[in-house]
């Protein structure tokens, strides 16, 4: 798939407690338009579906879904929630190689993986675009949330602590016209695209959680910090530590969500095959 650029295997026993699905009403719309409102009986493909919080949110509006996860840390984490829910199951698989047969879905959901994909002229993006087309029936909807840079760079909290880890994360992100670029070469018509400006990925009591990047757990929960070289990030800290001695840590926190309510954290962009 990608290869890989934090530890997942450890973040995933810690992922739940600070992400969360954001833009479900978003999918569950486009997926009902696409159903003529039956809904429940749509089949999805959750790819790079993490811990399966997309998942488990969604079944009990459609049909079936399924999740493809390349992990086998947050594999583990989502099998273990799908025990009582009949209509979900997990597999392992490559967002570039999904090991489902052609025309199986009415729906291909990928919430914040493109990013992890081979960056290089953006080929493993669209290795993942023709393969949901290929897994798409023969009128399907796919669903990317994804960020911009500049979201990255601007709203995410690890590029404003340390600012070269964050540049390197938010050039692993395509431009939104460069992804509509790549969805259209790949035989897709994007219908709609929505900036999240009030919806963050991370739940709130994590997200201003007061020691911040001194905290393990808060930094796996933003995959910018392992980018982070060992001197950047004791800086990072040295800097919190200040900032806590003058009660200015929440300052920190009161930009980022600025910044969110005025360009969005995160991007959804539908479109049908």
């Amino acid at each position: 798939m990608a290869g890989e650029y934090e530890d997942y295997n450890t973040t995933s026993k810690d992922y739940d407690t600070g992400r969360k699905p954001i833009g479900l009403e978003v999918i569950l719309g486009a997926i009902a338009q696409l159903m003529d409102s039956q809904l429940n009986k749509a089949t999805v493909v959750d790819i790079g579906c993490g811990t399966g919080n997309y998942a488990t949110a969604l079944s009990p509006f459609v049909g079936q879904i399924t999740g493809v996860e390349y992990n086998s840390g947050m594999l583990e984490q989502a099998k273990n929630k799908a025990t009582c829910l009949p209509n979900v199951k997990f597999i392992h698989g490559d967002a570039t190689k999904i090991p489902l047969p052609d025309g199986v879905c009415d729906a291909v959901l990928c919430t914040q993986v493109i990013h992890h994909l081979v960056r290089e002229e953006f080929s493993g993006l669209c290795q993942f675009l023709s393969e949901a087309k290929r897994i798409l029936k023969e009128k399907g909807v796919l669903i990317i949330n994804t960020c911009s840079p500049e979201q990255v760079f601007n709203c995410w909290m690890a590029p404003g602590l340390v600012p070269n880890a964050g540049k390197i994360a938010s050039e692993r992100f395509p431009p939104i016209d460069v992804l509509f670029s790549k969805m259209s070469d790949a035989g897709f018509t994007v219908n709609a695209v929505l900036t999240h400006c009030f919806q963050t990925l991370y739940a709130p009591s994590v997200f201003k959680d007061p020691l911040g990047p001194l905290s393990k757990e808060w930094r796996s929960l933003d995959s910018s910090w392992s980018r982070a070289s060992d001197e950047e990030l004791e800086q990072a800290q040295l800097e919190w530590k200040r900032r806590q001695k003058e009660g200015t840590t929440h300052e920190v926190f009161e930009e980022r969500n600025k910044m969110i309510k005025r360009i969005g954290e995160t991007t959804t962009v539908v479109a049908y095959k």
